[in-house]
């Protein structure tokens, strides 16, 4: 007979996520009051409150400074290259489909650059988080 023994201590269920499991030792590198800081804490603050394992959120990221959220969580990530990041989810996505995907990306990077890409990947209406 098979058992299946869950993560944690003793066989038990694994301790819930906390913000502290979602934060990097990488040093931030937005200019002071930077908006980004805030959005950073709230994403580090609600993922764990959203109850799926840290190894199923991949963060995909193009360029800028809003892309440099790959590097500050403590999640699989990937940074691609300009305009491209919602093309590289959607490939994600498709591949995985058990991962929660999430795309951190600019204005230059989505809308100008990438706007093809981004169009297309609402178009196909694939489950990642833009």
């Amino acid at each position: 007979m098979s058992t299946v023994v869950e993560p944690g201590s003793n066989g038990g269920p694994a301790a819930p996520l906390t913000r502290k499991d979602f934060v990097t030792d990488q040093e931030v590198r937005w200019c002071p009051g930077c908006g980004d800081y805030a959005i950073l804490n709230a994403v580090q603050q609600v993922f764990p409150k959203l109850g799926i394992p840290r190894e199923k959120f991949v963060f995909i990221a193009g360029i800028g400074c809003s892309s440099r959220f790959p590097y500050y969580m403590n999640t699989y990530g990937f940074h691609t290259i300009h305009g491209r990041a919602p093309a590289v989810a959607t490939g994600v996505k498709i591949a995985n489909p058990d991962l929660s995907v999430w795309v951190a990306t600019g204005d230059g990077d989505a809308l100008s650059i990438g706007g093809n890409h981004l169009i297309h990947a609402l178009r196909r209406n694939v489950d990642i988080k833009i």
